[in-house]
């Protein structure tokens, strides 16, 4: 079993140099103040979706948090699961997060949910779960 502890990042406002013209924002390790290219960023990094605040479904405290996953995928936590059982409902959540910016984060099934899978996230490469501030593999 693979873990990865959750660390916290934020924009800095800057943006990496274009490379095959592609370019991503600069983002800055909470605790630390690494900074990495978002594109970079570790396994288990932790941030507030970042542009149009319309486009991302919002947890309880009105944020979109996102999580790095193995693939170099972007799991939206406060999104819907392709598997969703209630996609007409959006008062549901697929994943129930328990904490925001700065806490451990806790992804669950306990509260208003659908049907779809136990809490855990998956991807190719990659199907685990994100429990008090641990991501991890199963």
């Amino acid at each position: 079993m693979t873990e990865y502890r959750c660390t916290w990042w934020e924009y800095t406002g800057r943006y990496s140099e274009f490379v095959d013209a592609l370019s991503s924002p600069i983002m800055r390790n909470m605790v630390t103040g690494e900074e990495l290219s978002g594109a970079d960023l570790p396994n288990g990094a932790l941030w507030v979706a970042n542009g149009d605040p319309d486009l991302y479904p919002k947890g309880p405290d009105g944020l979109t948090i996102c999580c790095r996953i193995p693939g170099r995928h972007t799991w939206f936590i406060d999104g819907r699961a392709s598997n969703c059982t209630m996609k007409d409902d959006t008062a549901h959540r697929c994943w129930v997060r328990h904490g925001t910016v700065g806490e451990l984060i806790h992804v669950d099934k306990n509260g208003n949910t659908c049907n779809a899978g136990a809490g855990s996230i998956a991807r190719p490469g990659f199907h685990g779960f994100l429990h008090h501030g641990v991501l991890r593999d199963c």
